[in-house]
């Protein structure tokens, strides 16, 4: 009986190693999404170095689908079982032998983790890389936006990418696209430990002082003129509309106070028969 059941074993391994192409895994830190690919030199043992993990569940699998997949009772070392495997926070060397069916998470030295934005500013297509100094958090500034939608992602592929429904907050793996309101210049910062973003206008000065051609803003008053009636949108750093003003007069109006509250950052959109205008203040 032991025989048959090693030869059975043998018949399996080998068909499985003769066909097996891909090998990769999720789990929680993805929302279940879509796999990230390990990469092997005999189609035996796959690797993956240097990867992040949060704290997760976690599952092997070939090709993309769950015919073939693999989960653990034990971290950072195990053999196949049916469970996910409970991997905790960290830096690891990543490695499974389908033969053995042995796997392990070695920790290891942080390292950069290629996070950056795609979206509707660059037409869904070549990554803005993101800066780093500690491999946790991930910077860019006076980054130029245009209105639509982004989403943050790792090694520039949709293995792990992440939205949110506001310009700052939590993000959530393999959701919502996040909405940039307007056409400007922001800052960003994602953190992949906590996954808190932000996507901030950039601040011009501090001298609550901002300028666009012929207008500008100055301690929260409207100086310009317009050969038309001007509407003016204001909203908030989220990108929420906090007033609006309708045909307003700015020949007749030296200045006009747009009533804005201290110590916040606005951006104000001025909107005419001959265009549309944006201006950054902060007070």
């Amino acid at each position: 009986m032991k025989a048959k059941l090693l030869f059975i074993l043998t018949l399996f391994l080998s068909s499985f190693l003769a066909n097996a192409q891909d090998i990769g895994f999720l789990g929680d830190f993805n929302d279940w999404g879509n796999d990230v690919n390990m990469t092997t030199t005999d189609n035996t043992i796959f690797t993956l170095s240097s990867y992040y993990l949060p704290a997760t569940g976690l599952k092997f699998r070939q090709d993309d689908g769950w015919t073939n997949s693999w989960g653990g009772d034990t971290f950072p070392n195990g053999t196949w079982s049916g469970n996910n495997i409970p991997v905790t926070a960290g830096f690891y060397d990543i490695s499974m032998d389908i033969v053995t069916t042995a796997y392990s998470f070695t920790a290891v030295t942080s390292s950069n983790q290629n996070v950056s934005i795609i979206g509707d500013f660059n037409a869904w297509a070549g990554d803005f890389v993101l800066s780093t100094t500690d491999n946790i958090t991930y910077t860019a500034t006076d980054v130029a936006l245009t209105t639509g939608e982004l989403k943050f992602r790792r090694d520039a592929n949709w293995s792990a990418n992440y939205g949110g429904t506001s310009l700052t907050g939590t993000a959530m793996p393999n959701s919502s696209n996040i909405t940039i309101p307007s056409n400007s210049d922001y800052d960003i910062s994602f953190n992949i430990e906590t996954l808190a973003y932000s996507i901030t206008e950039s601040v011009l000065s501090t001298e609550a002082f901002a300028t666009n051609n012929s207008y500008k803003i100055i301690k929260g008053h409207l100086y310009g003129s317009s050969n038309a009636p001007v509407t003016i949108n204001i909203y908030n750093l989220t990108g929420q509309l906090v007033k609006t003003y309708s045909e307003v007069d700015l020949n007749t109006n030296a200045s006009f106070n747009l009533e804005l509250k201290a110590n916040q950052l606005y951006l104000v959109r001025l909107q005419s028969q001959s265009g549309i205008k944006t201006l950054k203040t902060i007070l």
